[in-house]
């Protein structure tokens, strides 16, 4: 059983979405290994500041030349569609948990890339916002 001040950290790390931000920073800390470590940390917090101002983007380790790699991967054949069990699947290796169980396509189980790729990139955008949208 917890203490009602570690509820409330909790709350709190959870509110600000905390552990997201720390965990996006060391991601790309690891991916980017700049030279300079705390500049390139002091960067990302003000693009992601601006991200929240003027509604743009946010940092984010993956782009389209990833997506499309992994679209690659689950197609080889470049049918241009996967299935919904690939989907779901490839969703999680991303580390996406919470995404639309209910994307475009699934009701002939031909998810496009394209759809795949708009709702990865909406996921990666909520997580790497670190901020409530």
């Amino acid at each position: 059983m917890s203490t009602p001040r570690e509820e409330e950290a909790a709350h709190y790390l959870e509110n600000h979405k905390i552990l997201e931000l720390m965990n996006n920073l060391t991601s790309m800390l690891f991916y980017y290994r700049p030279e300079h470590p705390k500049e390139f940390l002091i960067t990302q917090l003000e693009q992601m500041q601006a991200s929240k101002l003027q509604a743009t983007s946010c940092p984010c380790l993956f782009d389209d030349s990833n997506l499309d790699a992994v679209c690659g991967i689950l197609d080889p054949i470049n049918q241009g569609f996967i299935s919904y069990n690939q989907y779901r699947e490839a969703m999680k290796t991303l580390g996406i948990h919470h995404f639309n169980e209910c994307p475009e396509g699934l009701g002939n189980d031909k998810i496009s890339h394209e759809t795949f790729k708009q709702e990865a990139k909406e996921c990666f955008l909520k997580t790497a916002a670190t901020f409530q949208l």
